[in-house]
């Protein structure tokens, strides 16, 4: 598959009533350590964050229009019909998560768009910056980006996060699933 795009990014869009209400709600949470694909078990080797689930409507209603937009825009026009539960993460110093996809192959439904929302201010945190991978290798540098803004892109490219040195990142991701690619 040839992209033009490779990310659709959404600058500050969230804004802060926004972030403060879903730090709050995934603080309140109980957290446990993030695992690695199905097997569902925890390799900090691998990855390495704490992580709850949350699926709240009013979540969803705040960010599911701007992952249409992106898929359209973009020109990916994959076809999903729902949203997973939506991952709140916490990186705290040391923490990570290496190269990695977010899409494997299922008799079910799959993975096709993810998204990630940057709920922390990026000078409240040093490192935790995400990395996307290209077909051919090119690392894009996505970097920090505002509080409040939603990077979108297909769930089939390898992607990281770099691993924090000072501070606390809290992010919000979300997968849009689908029948598998035909």
């Amino acid at each position: 598959m040839i992209l033009k795009d490779y990310s659709w990014i959404f600058e500050n869009q969230l804004g802060d009533f926004f972030c403060d209400d879903v730090v709050k709600l995934g603080l309140q949470t109980t957290k446990r350590r993030a695992s690695v694909g199905k097997s569902h078990v925890p390799n900090t080797k691998v990855r390495n964050s704490n992580v709850c689930f949350l699926s709240d409507y009013w979540i969803r209603e705040s960010f599911s229009g701007y992952f249409y937009t992106a898929n359209r825009n973009a020109g990916w026009n994959f076809q999903f019909n729902e949203f997973e539960h939506f991952q709140f993460t916490e990186y705290k110093k040391n923490q990570f998560y290496k190269w990695h996809t977010d899409s494997f192959l299922s008799d079910k439904l799959i993975r096709k768009v993810s998204g990630t929302i940057t709920l922390s201010n990026p000078k409240e945190y040093t490192g935790g910056e995400l990395e996307i991978k290209t077909p051919e290798d090119k690392i894009i540098k996505i970097g920090k980006k505002p509080r409040g803004t939603l990077i979108v892109f297909p769930s089939f490219l390898r992607h990281r996060v770099t691993p924090i040195t000072s501070g606390t990142r809290h992010s919000l991701v979300i997968w849009a699933r689908g029948e598998n690619f035909k």
